[in-house]
């Protein structure tokens, strides 16, 4: 998966416009068949996890795309704090074969195209 520092266009909103038709039926199936390929044991904490990030986009990011990882990474920090926050969302996806984090797990299991700025090479970090 790559960034898309590049990609982006004037006025484009990619996160927005990945999710804002998608249904939670239409969303499970997806990340399903995502995990399923992957080899991925998916649990409902996962999907709850995704579902959540998902309303965010579908709620949030309609006005400005929401394309900075960090801020991403942050919300679900916040909207899991009680659990552990950012301990308990590494522990969830970092056993996503070939992908690194939380929110390129997620990206990839979900079909969303990728965030700009999810990782960090000079720190070592990967959202």
């Amino acid at each position: 998966m790559s960034n898309l520092n590049s990609t982006t266009q004037e006025g484009e909103n990619l996160i927005y416009d990945a999710v804002k038709d998608l249904t939670k039926d239409e969303l499970e199936r997806r990340v399903r068949e995502n995990a399923a390929a992957k080899n991925f044991h998916l649990t409902s904490e996962h999907l709850g996890v995704i579902q959540e990030l998902i309303e965010h986009y579908k709620r949030d990011c309609k006005a400005q795309d929401c394309f900075a990882a960090h801020e991403q990474m942050q919300f679900l920090e916040d909207a899991y704090a009680s659990k552990g926050g950012s301990k308990y969302l590494y522990m969830l996806f970092d056993a996503v074969p070939d992908a690194g984090g939380v929110l390129m797990p997620i990206h990839e299991l979900a079909g969303l195209p990728a965030l700009r700025l999810e990782t960090d090479e000079g720190f070592g970090t990967a959202f």
